[in-house]
């Protein structure tokens, strides 16, 4: 844990010529506790942060050896953004990969027609579809289910 932060100059008491006692102003000590609760949340948020992404990536990991293939867990800021817009979580993948519904028929094997209108939220999809493209893309199937609603 590191503290960034100057310490106050304390009154040493000494007894027998040794240094016994520290003394410090209520209001330097009230400062050195605050710090170290802010130190003690920033490691407990360190720990939160690496068991996630310790996750993440055994999920990774069991994608991946199912699929013969790498496979992306997170979402991209961009994916995101454009999901929360109300776009379907297909398209966000599809341009976020910078590729067109052409290029993706053409990879996966599934119609550009029906890319579209799983796009439009027109159709679904099947699971086999979903998992055609999802392949294409490197994600889970997971990420290309639309919320209902």
């Amino acid at each position: 844990m590191r503290m960034s932060f100057v310490l106050p100059k304390p009154k040493i008491v000494t007894r027998d010529g040794e240094p016994d006692e520290v003394i410090l102003s209520y209001a330097d000590w009230r400062r050195i506790i605050a710090r170290v609760a802010e130190a003690g949340e920033d490691a407990d948020d360190i720990a939160a942060v690496a068991a996630a992404r310790a996750a993440d990536a055994d999920f990774a990991a069991k994608v991946a050896a199912e699929r013969g293939s790498p496979v992306e867990t997170t979402a991209p800021l961009e994916v995101v953004k454009a999901k929360l817009e109300g776009a379907h979580p297909l398209k966000a993948w599809r341009e976020h990969r910078g590729i067109t519904q052409t290029e993706l028929a053409s990879r996966s094997a599934v119609a550009r027609d029906l890319i579209a209108q799983i796009e439009t939220k027109k159709k679904q999809g099947s699971v086999k579809t979903l998992d055609r493209l999802a392949r294409t893309l490197c994600i889970p199937i997971e990420a290309l289910i639309a919320e209902q609603g």
